[in-house]
């Protein structure tokens, strides 16, 4: 059920949401738009959109909601708002939310009118970046089609898997039109099925459910109506877990990674860490012509989808192996026992998710880094990966250099690189670049 925007009066009542810290959240206000409030200047609103004004006004996709000034008095939650500046100056239409800490969401700025079909041209343009630019379709039938700000749609993730398109919600806005943007994806990419899905803790922040049959990612109990799908990457297949996989089900974003992998496999012992559904080790066996492949995974249902695929791929046993592990104490023990690698990959999960998680994931990318070190033959090459968004691509080599030293090893990096091309990212929220990838040869 939507809410509306409390009324600020003489005896203000509190937010609908609290700021971490328990401490209450600034409050908007309804005020008279051609009537000055502190240094917010009268506004003459003109459209059909309801409006807001900002106390101040960046060039972010993501407005927080301690910025926003003034609300008009007919704006529900979820609407698209004709965003004002402090001196009444038209910035922009953004997309409102009256409970996330991020208030507005912009979708565009300056002061051309825009309605909801602007929804609808965005997903157009996305779709033919990925068909007619990128020609995605002549590789792969697996691949990103909205990536939220990179794509002009922030709140909005959809990928495009086999005969099902999967789209992940972060804002009440786009959780208010997801009916609109799953029927729009039909017809676009003329998939069969569309299945959306949200994080709870998204749900929580926003202030929405998510229907008791959506895809509810990994889960302790398995849903009856679980659903899976084989799609084809380069040659490679892979079955993909739509209902309770991580994410969307598939990490598209590293698709360009594993084929550049496969060069420097050729004969070689390969150590796939964090594996999941082992894209990279299925890779190196089947492309690459690998000796021998090791993919380890904390989690038992990863574990056993990358054999699955392994299995799909025709790949023997005796060259892929699977191991349920942590991967801490896994390379320890390898350590002990003397084995090395010729390939390791490090593609482990988000380790810093949040701010307060910062110095805890630091050390574990640290850590993580410095035993698959002391784990690999002299000359032999390190993947190693980060898809923490709060850790800059500075602070990641930082890391390693770091790493590198505490290991004795001599570290020479050939190259660096970041997701797929179907990943883009906005020059005003340069954040969405959130994968980096260093290329390090281990001397």
């Amino acid at each position: 059920m939507q809410k509306d925007i409390p009324v600020t009066t003489d005896n203000p009542q509190p937010q609908p949401f609290q700021t971490p810290g328990n401490r209450p959240a600034p409050r908007a206000t309804r005020h008279n738009p051609e009537t000055a409030q502190g240094r917010m200047v009268p506004i003459k609103h003109e459209g059909p959109l309801p409006w807001v004004q900002l106390r101040n006004a960046v060039f972010h996709p993501s407005i927080f909601r301690k910025m926003i000034g003034r609300i008009g008095p007919k704006v529900e939650n979820g609407d698209l708002v004709t965003v004002y500046d402090r001196d009444g100056h038209v910035f922009g239409t953004g997309m409102l939310s009256n409970q996330s800490q991020i208030g507005l969401r912009m979708l565009s700025f300056g002061p051309a009118p825009a309605d909801e079909s602007l929804i609808n041209e965005r997903l157009a343009a996305a779709v033919r970046l990925r068909r007619d630019v990128l020609q995605l379709d002549k590789s792969t039938d697996a691949y990103r089609v909205v990536h939220a700000e990179g794509d002009g749609l922030p709140g909005l993730i959809v990928d495009r898997l086999g005969e099902y398109a999967v789209v992940e919600l972060f804002s009440f806005g786009m959780h208010r039109r997801a009916e609109q943007v799953s029927e729009e994806l039909k017809m676009l990419l003329g998939v069969k099925h569309v299945l959306v899905r949200a994080d709870e803790r998204i749900c929580e922040a926003e202030g929405f459910h998510m229907d008791a049959d959506a895809p509810a990612g990994p889960q302790r109990e398995r849903s009856p109506d679980r659903k899976s799908t084989i799609i084809t990457e380069n040659g490679v297949r892979f079955q993909i877990d739509l209902t309770h996989g991580h994410k969307t089900g598939f990490f598209c974003d590293q698709r360009d990674n594993r084929l550049a992998l496969s060069r420097f496999t050729p004969g070689a012992h390969v150590l796939d860490m964090c594996c999941y559904s082992g894209g990279f080790g299925v890779y190196a066996a089947t492309l690459g012509k690998a000796a021998s492949v090791m993919c380890v995974d904390l989690d038992e249902d990863a574990i056993a989808l990358a054999q699955r695929n392994a299995n799909l791929n025709k790949v023997s046993r005796d060259i892929l192996q699977t191991s349920h592990a942590d991967s801490f104490p896994f390379l320890r023990q390898v350590k002990e026992k003397g084995t090395t690698f010729d390939v390791i990959v490090l593609d482990p999960p988000k380790l810093v998710p949040t701010a307060e998680d910062f110095f805890e994931g630091r050390g574990k990318y640290f850590d993580l880094n410095k035993l698959a070190m002391q784990v690999i033959k002299p000359g032999g090459l390190l993947v190693t990966c980060s898809c923490s968004g709060l850790v800059s691509p500075e602070e990641f080599f930082n890391i390693v250099r770091g790493a590198a030293r505490s290991a004795g090893k001599r570290v020479q990096v050939i190259q660096s690189t970041g997701a797929s091309p179907d990943h883009p990212f906005m020059t005003d929220c340069p954040e969405s670049a959130y994968l980096k990838c260093l290329w390090c040869r281990v001397l």
